[in-house]
């Protein structure tokens, strides 16, 4: 018989943010993080100032963008690790249901994609949301903004990682970083992040404040997103797509 997930507790939990470009979505993060009742909220800020009501705030003189999530990551004193990004509210119900299968992955999401292989000049995708799938949900890469749970553990392995020579293919200065972290989890653990199904809304998109500063809309985005795509499969990683097994 399939055991039933258990949620991990709260009191295990350390949010951790990055602070860019959207001071007033951040602190409204961070005060909705506060009220679901989390206890230790770590804010990296990319060349902005400090968060007021985040539990530690850590500076960076340059903006690394999502990767300073990653570092300031190390510094929890909790199992645990909750990745929000400073635009999205996690809901009640989204908060729970990553809680209930943290413990059953290594990485819990709502939000994911699978790609097809990326050998053209743009790659394919199917993006997948946990308020549409209807149970948990394999995926090559998890988008850490709608909230990611995994074990602090993985931290350090997942920035001593090969995956960060992928760097070299693409432009300097441009900034992605859910992919090089969802291989360095399927290659560290040997197995896929994975999005999970809740019923109803688990987050809530805030208005862009600085759309122009978002990722997405740097120059070459989806080209040099796809030269990394390459560089990583040419070193192995396996894309669920490719394997004709997605569940």
């Amino acid at each position: 018989m399939k055991r039933k997930a258990e949620p991990i507790a709260l009191s295990q939990v350390t949010a951790v943010m990055c602070n860019y470009a959207r001071p007033k979505s951040a602190r409204l993060v961070v005060k909705r993080l506060k009220d679901l009742g989390l206890t230790e909220i770590i804010v990296w800020n990319n060349s902005a100032k400090p968060i007021p009501g985040a539990t530690r705030n850590l500076q960076s003189e340059k903006n690394i963008g999502a990767l300073g999530r990653y570092y300031a990551a190390l510094e929890a004193s909790r199992p645990y690790i909750l990745m929000v990004d400073d635009d999205v509210l996690l809901t009640k119900k989204g908060l729970n249901t990553l809680l209930r299968y943290a413990d059953r992955y290594p990485a819990v999401a709502q939000a994911g994609l699978i790609f097809g292989s990326p050998f053209k000049k743009r790659y394919r995708r199917t993006k997948y949301l946990s308020d549409k799938v209807k149970a948990p949900k394999r995926v090559d890469v998890a988008i850490s903004n709608r909230g990611l749970i995994f074990k602090k553990e993985l931290c350090r392995p997942i920035l001593d990682h090969w995956v960060w020579g992928s760097l070299k293919a693409v432009s300097k200065g441009f900034i992605t970083t859910d992919i090089p972290v969802s291989c360095a989890i399927l290659d560290l653990t040997g197995r896929h992040p994975v999005v999970v199904p809740v019923n109803g809304r688990g987050y809530v998109e805030l208005p862009d404040e600085a759309p122009e500063k978002a990722s997405r809309n740097q120059k070459n985005f989806r080209q040099e997103r796809t030269k990394m795509l390459k560089w990583l499969v040419n070193k192995g990683w396996k894309l669920l797509g490719d394997s004709g097994k997605t569940d």
